[in-house]
């Protein structure tokens, strides 16, 4: 019964949906791998951009200087990929042009305008920074703002590797009580919307926020969108213990409805790479202590700090990223440094995280940091550089065949499981945790 219900879902689908001038799958196919996030050509000289503080007669494109932000492949290097952002609800504590104004700051102090302008200008100030934004309904209203020498600006920061558009939706959309046809059509049309303008095609799902996470998102809202992988930040607690003892922090997820072998071409072509975000703590933040926003709640600055204090920042710094390390495989990990309406004033995140990518160069260069002491005897170097979601993709990608493990569960809590895990010690403890079925694309067969 329910597969065929199933069946006559999907059937209701398609005759709906390639009906639609906009259709998802459509604009996939359209842009595939051609237009994608890098690969778009750009003009060699492009005008000043009229917002901001900085002067400039001419953009740098980054393979003009150095290529500094790539990873080391040489097994004992650790890879530590800075991804800054921001996360814009659209509509939650305050309505969406509330959000986008900056309007009503007794509820909460959030200007998405200033979030977007200040981004753009701290980019056009360094070739090597990056930054990724998600919800398109507010980069739609704020592009429709824009001169035509700023929209050139921003074409410009995609297609120098600088500005990515992760997920691309509409907005960020739950996936516990939503419809599958309110996430398509959310999806649609901001996929649309970013290949029209910008000719991006999305390569990567960004669930940071949501509650729980379905196999319904990971098969038809990232499988069958042609994302590559799908990143979120929040999964039951007793979940991520386990994950964390285990190393499995990241991996495959295989959404299919059936359990197939491994190597069963269906299971392959349906298996997409997963990660979380936020160092692993369950959120999407930075790591602890390193939070460089205006909206943060301690002062963390440390483009003022002296030499020695500097360094132990530094050494504390590197002591989270260790511990980061220890939870996941392979030689990669990725840092979210941005969390809720961060970036108003991105110039002081981005000086922050300049002086930290320097530093920690400056003291492997000159032997003040004792790396293979602090990272041995797994890694006897550290190469921290601004990077994006989708080059950690392509990077995890290529380390596959170190095994990372293949997942077939939701990352959701409704129905309790026991598990036994190996401790540190070695011993064997029963701990009980949560699996969620979905209703829609049970993978149990129940």
């Amino acid at each position: 019964m329910v597969a065929t219900i199933v069946s006559a879902s999907f059937l209701i689908l398609i005759v709906i949906q390639m009906n639609r001038k906009s259709f998802l799958l459509s604009v996939i196919e359209d842009g595939k791998r051609e237009i994608a996030i890098g690969n778009i050509a750009a003009k060699e000289s492009l005008p000043d951009i009229d917002k901001g503080t900085s002067t400039r007669n001419q953009f740098k494109r980054r393979e003009n200087i150095s290529d500094m932000n790539r990873s080391i492949s040489d097994g004992k290097t650790l890879n530590v990929h800075v991804v800054p952002h921001t996360h814009d609800d659209v509509g939650w504590l305050k309505t969406v042009d509330e959000y986008f104004w900056g309007r009503n700051t007794s509820i909460q102090d959030a200007c998405v305008n200033d979030i977007l302008d200040s981004v753009v200008s701290a980019l056009l100030d360094n070739p090597f920074r990056t930054f990724t934004y998600v919800e398109t309904k507010f980069f739609s209203m704020w592009w429709e703002r824009q001169t035509d020498a700023v929209k050139e600006s921003v074409r410009f920061l995609v297609s120098n590797n600088q500005l990515h558009f992760a997920n691309g939706g509409w907005c960020m959309h739950d996936e516990a009580t939503t419809h599958f046809m309110g996430m398509i059509d959310q999806t649609t049309l901001g996929h649309a919307f970013l290949k029209r303008e910008l000719g991006v095609v999305p390569r990567v799902g960004w669930q940071l926020d949501p509650f729980g996470h379905s196999s319904t998102q990971a098969s038809l809202l990232t499988s069958k969108v042609g994302f590559d992988a799908l990143y979120f930040g929040r999964i039951d607690y007793q979940d991520l213990e386990i994950r964390k003892l285990r190393k499995d922090c990241e991996g495959l997820w295989d959404p299919s409805k059936k359990r197939n072998n491994d190597n069963d071409a269906e299971t392959q072509s349906n298996a997409v790479f997963w990660g979380l975000t936020g160092s692993y703590g369950g959120n999407y933040g930075a790591p602890s202590g390193f939070c460089f926003d205006v909206n943060c709640k301690e002062d963390n600055d440390i483009f003022n700090d002296t030499p020695d204090v500097l360094k132990q920042k530094i050494i504390d710094f590197l002591h989270e990223i260790r511990l980061q390390s220890d939870q996941t495989r392979g030689n990669h990990i990725m840092l979210t440094m941005g969390s809720d309406f961060q970036y108003r004033k991105a110039s002081k995140n981005f000086a922050n995280l300049d002086i930290l990518i320097g530093k920690i160069r400056d003291y492997q260069l000159s032997e003040q940091l004792d790396v293979p002491f602090m990272f041995g005897p797994r890694f006897e170097r550290i190469n921290v550089f601004y990077s994006s979601p989708e080059y950690y993709t392509e990077c995890k990608y290529k380390e596959l065949q170190t095994g990372i493990p293949r997942e077939r569960n939701n990352f959701a809590s409704t129905n309790s499981s026991t598990n036994t895990v190996n401790t540190k010690e070695g011993k064997e403890e029963m701990i009980s945790y949560s699996l969620k079925k979905d209703d829609f694309f049970s993978i149990f067969g129940q």
